[in-house]
């Protein structure tokens, strides 16, 4: 072909193309229109980030800070559907209309939500379970590491309690009160999978937490759910808008010492000190002769003593702790209809303590694809690293043992102090040539015990998902649902020679490492029918099918003396008859089937019905199934005709329902003999191992159950501006399982078995009231109200006599304070009644109650509430413009604990240790020290002859805990948006927060909220100050 021919076969393509191009661009701009507007609230007030989709198509788009909105739709008869949270969604034809600006109602009240209520949701208005539904807004808005204390107080009847106060060491939760003998913790369940806790998530991730708190709503989890269910939900691919959406949030927080308990000053522990050895020595002593003898092998501390020394052992051991928090979220959907959600954070959270520390990496990815009408599938995954420094158990309880007249640091031959220099015990401190300069207390150099302890937890942990559904018909769907858990925890500890565990171990090193594996999973199918007859009959039907299976896998390691300081790394170089190994394996699987109905008649008449078959592995033969049934009732009084037209109330329903749940409460295997491996004396003086049965078998084992009723009332007054709700309920837990010990002529010590029953009844009030409303100012408070009685109703399956020695008392709450009840100090006065008990002044006295003339085992008690009596809570959020302005209350009253602060600093028997700054008996002597008749603590030094016999029972340190905490107060500001428009940034918001800036209480010790936590892991609370940064693209 000649290159003519080629040019003119050129212009006539190009000509063709032209053509071609000119018909496409006409047609797309003959279909295409271009939509502009505005969506603003009721007040007038511009809402950012609604959603605006075109009906029946994938296209879509947001608004953007201003609420304005740009849209190309695909005819001049197209409908937008616009939707936004907590608005209703609203349909709006474009008709022709190049502008369209659109005023969104809000929601008539919360009780339009979505409430998960397990395997599904249904809108608020038709729950007729008690749920509570914690927002995404609500978990991160105290800017917290941990997802529970980010929620706690926030809902009724859910009780939240820090462990200890130490970073890592998590929170207790109890809904609803204890109903079991062997632990009372809620099932968790992450994205279908059922964990142990929720710790491991970051709160930024948590889309939203709904609590099944009665039998009703928590029996679709059958044996599972009996100490209520926390269903956590965690941001997925599904409903994200269109684009690219990015988010990042940062902060960084200080974190102080707060709410020190004050301690004798170097002058007072002295003077503590003389009158304990005064207790203990003929009063005929003089003064120089008492003082002599206290300092005892111990010139150096009369010296200090004298000349107003004092060394501030909490300052030496404390520092500034630091939180940071930074997380970047990005979402988007593509037009394949395949939309996807990632979350990538960092956290930290150093304690007040050097080593004491947590550090958290997670990674989320969530995943919806909508295939076509009737197929969408999608997964979520979610992987966490947690690592964790424990640092020393017993470095803050050395740092208080410590007298101020007593130092870290090493002495010279005059007794100066070698600063940096530090010295093991400084309890027996000594002179360069061996002799003693302090010979007290043998309590380690919390300094030391810190350089050199080390705990370290790493875990791994990942929780996830895959679903497939499938909806052939707008009123049947299909899914299918795996989801699986993997965690590895590796826990390493080691103490050199120089630590508590050195001082144990005659010097020795020492090491430990840990092993824990675990791996679950769940698969799920399930059947959904939804169907309305007549537009007055709306059914929805349940079907579900469910397997879950779990395993467990330890191993553990211990050695000491090892000849080079290698901590947990080489644990082999240990001497070997030093081993302590150990490994273990356990499974349990659950196999089940659910049914539930909901029906509604002409929307105002509700009932729910379900029923869940269970058959665990872990239970004997003829044992293993049970049912759990449930119904609950509902009737929507304000659709009734005589409320259709109130000013007043605006939502009104009345709740009822009763309920079955259970629990298989005990580890595989219990049902059945178990070996334990024993030392014996073969011929008196062989000795050998073997093995013999720990405890004998119980093919009746079985299934705790517990029944619960429960009434409630949703209400809604003034146009919604006042909510809330009430429940009352009545929940009975039967055939408790507890190791129950048995005669010794059976030849074993004890068997599990149904022994016992407890009933927790209570209130729960929830109060919502919009005090403020307008297009500049907005004000809101909630406030919570939970009570709840435990109470032990029989034991040994009888309701007459107690066990006394496990403190199962008839009639009293679970784990009680049971002990003599402290009545002050016998005075000098009442000598000769003291005498008639065998007492004598300055003795601690118990009180006589039977009124017999003698203490004894009959006059022990229930002390107090171990249980708070009542808890409550107040949250308030004030915007004021630009700014922002919230804070949350927590109270806790008549809670009565063993304080095991007390048990440590009020102890008078122990004179060496350092002490509360307390009023203690001091006699009536002629050493030159006053005497002291106004006290509550009694006389110091040996039990015999100062606090007497009866002060180690402990009952002298029972503490009211009741508290009132401000748990934070944030203070926001959120830039204008003419200048995020230059910056191309849709919103950004700078605020300050503060964690726990004051606690208002009676108790005297640590933070009231941990009092009876373990004493060696017990932490000073702390204030935490945040600054912070959230910006959206």
């Amino acid at each position: 072909m000649s290159i003519k021919q080629l040019s003119k076969k050129k212009d006539k393509y190009f000509v063709f193309f032209f053509f071609l191009n000119f018909l496409l661009c006409s047609s797309i701009y003959a279909q295409t229109t271009t939509i502009e507007g505005k969506i603003t609230d009721a007040t007038g007030m511009s809402l950012p980030g609604v959603n605006i989709n075109e009906k029946g198509t994938k296209n879509g788009t947001s608004t953007d800070f201003e609420g304005s909105f740009k849209i190309n739709v695909s005819n001049s008869k197209a409908i937008l559907i616009i939707s936004y949270l907590g608005f209703q969604t609203q349909e709006v034809s474009v008709a022709g209309k190049s502008k369209i600006n659109v005023t969104l109602a809000e929601q008539s009240n919360s009780l339009n939500e979505v409430v998960v209520v397990g395997y599904g949701s249904v809108k608020k208005t038709d729950l007729t379970g008690s749920v509570s539904t914690i927002s995404a807004a609500t978990i991160t808005e105290r800017n917290t590491t941990s997802p529970l204390e980010a929620i706690q107080g926030s809902t009724p009847g859910v009780q939240i309690s820090s462990a200890s106060g130490r970073a890592g060491d998590g929170y207790k939760v109890v809904i609803r009160g204890n109903n079991s003998l062997v632990g009372s913790s809620p099932l968790y369940i992450v994205d279908g999978v059922p964990v142990d806790n929720i710790d491991f998530l970051n709160p930024q991730d948590i889309s939203r937490m709904d609590v099944l708190k009665d039998a009703s709503s928590a029996a679709i989890y059958g044996s599972r759910g009996a100490s209520g269910v926390i269903i956590v939900t965690t941001k997925s691919g599904a409903n994200v808008k269109s684009g690219i959406n990015v988010t990042f949030d940062t902060s960084y927080g200080t974190k102080t010492a707060a709410r020190m308990p004050k301690m004798m000053t170097g002058e007072e522990w002295w003077k503590f000190h003389q009158v304990a050895y005064m207790s203990a020595t003929p009063q005929t002593q003089t003064p120089a002769q008492l003082a002599a003898l206290a300092g005892n092998q111990s010139p150096l501390l009369v010296s200090r003593a004298n000349n107003g020394y004092n060394f501030d052992w909490t300052d030496a051991v404390l520092k500034p702790g630091m939180t940071q928090n930074n997380y970047l979220n990005v979402t988007g959907r593509s037009d394949s209809g395949l939309s996807y959600n990632l979350g990538f954070g960092v956290q930290s959270d150093e304690g007040l303590i050097e080593n004491d520390s947590t550090d958290k990496y997670s990674f989320k990815l969530g995943l919806n694809h909508k295939i076509n009408d009737k197929f969408t599938t999608g997964a979520n995954i979610t992987v966490a690293r947690l690592d964790t420094q424990l640092g020393s158990d017993l470095a803050m309880q050395d740092a208080f043992r410590l007298s101020p007249l007593m130092s870290p640091w090493a002495v010279d031959a005059q007794g100066n102090e070698k600063v940096g220099t530090l010295f093991f015990l400084p309890g027996k401190l000594t002179y360069p040539d061996g002799s003693w300069a302090i010979n007290k207390t043998s309590t380690v150099n919390p300094l030391m015990e810190i350089a050199n302890s080390s705990q370290t937890e790493k875990t791994w942990q990942t929780v996830g998902n895959v679903f497939f559904q499938y909806q052939p018909l707008k009123w049947l769907s299909f899914k299918t649902t795996f989801a699986a858990g993997i965690e590895n925890t590796v826990t390493s500890a080691s103490y050199k020679a120089q630590t508590n565990a050195g001082v144990t171990l005659n010097g020795k090193n020492s090491a430990s490492i840990k092993n824990f594996n675990n791996f679950n999973y769940t698969w799920d199918n399930q059947i959904d029918l939804k169907h309305t007859f007549k537009e007055v009959h709306d059914f929805s039907v349940l079907l579900l099918q469910s397997l879950y299976s779990n395993v467990d896998e330890t191993s553990y390691l211990y050695s000491n003396n090892q000849p080079f300081d290698v901590g947990s790394n080489n644990m082999g170089s240990g001497v070997q008859t030093s081993y302590n190994i150990s490994s273990g394996y356990q499974k349990n699987t659950l196999s089940s089937y659910a049914v539930r109905l909901n029906y509604a008649f002409k929307d105002k008449y509700l009932l729910t019905a379900s029923t869940r078959w269970d058959g665990s592995s872990v239970l004997s033969e003829g044992n293993k199934w049970q049912s759990f049934p449930s119904v609950a009732l509902g009737w929507k009084i304000s659709k009734e005709s005589f409320l259709a037209n109130s000013s007043v109330v605006s939502d009104l329903k009345l709740r009822a329902s009763l309920g079955y749940t259970g629990n298989d409460n005990v580890a595989p295997y219990t049902s059945q003999a178990l070996l334990n491996q024993q030392t014996f004396y073969a011929n008196g003086a062989n000795v050998v191992s073997g093995w013999q049965s720990e405890n004998l078998a119980n093919q009746n084992l079985t299934w705790e159950k517990t029944r619960e009723l429960n009434f409630g009332l949703d209400y809604g007054f003034l146009n919604n501006r006042i909510t809330g709700s009430v429940d009352v309920y009545d929940r009975l837990s039967d055939k408790l399982i507890y190791k129950q010990e048995l005669p010794l002529e059976t030849g074993y010590k004890n068997t599990f078995a149904n022994v016992g029953s407890v009933s927790n009844k209570g209130v729960e009030v929830l109060l919502t009231t919009k005090n403020i409303k307008s297009k500049n100012v907005n004000w809101e408070t909630t406030f919570t109200f939970t009570k709840n009685v435990n109470k032990l109703e029989s034991i040994y399956n009888q309701d007459q006599v107690s066990d006394i020695g496990n403190k199962l008392i008839l009639g009293s709450e679970l784990n009680p304070n049971y002990n003599y009840v402290y009545d002050g100090v016998w005075q000098e006065s009442e000598a000769a009644q003291a005498a008639l008990y065998g007492m004598a002044p300055g003795q601690a006295r118990p009180k006589d109650l039977n009124n017999d003339g003698k203490f004894n085992q009959d006059d022990r008690t229930v002390i107090g509430n171990a249980n708070p009596d009542w808890q409550g809570s107040l949250y308030s959020k004030l915007t004021v413009g630009n700014f922002d302005l919230n804070f949350s209350v927590l109270t806790s009253q008549g809670q009565t604990v063993l304080s095991t602060f007390h048990q440590n600093f009020a102890d008078v028997s122990d004179r060496g240790r350092q002490k509360l700054a307390m009023d203690y008996f001091i006699p009536t002597n002629g050493t030159g020290i006053a005497a002291n008749a106004n006290n509550e603590h009694p006389r110091p030094g040996p039990v015999a002859t100062g606090a007497g016999a009866y002060w180690t029972s402990l009952f002298g340190y029972y503490r009211d805990v009741s508290y009132v905490k401000i748990k934070n107060i944030s203070l926001g500001y959120t830039l204008d948006s003419e200048l995020l428009k230059r910056l191309k940034i849709s919103n950004l918001r700078i605020y300050v927060n503060v964690l726990d800036p004051f606690v208002f209480t009676d108790f005297d010790g640590y933070d009231p909220e941990w009092a009876g936590a373990a004493f060696g892991v017990n932490r000073p609370a702390s204030v935490t100050t945040q600054l912070g940064l959230s910006v959206k693209f």
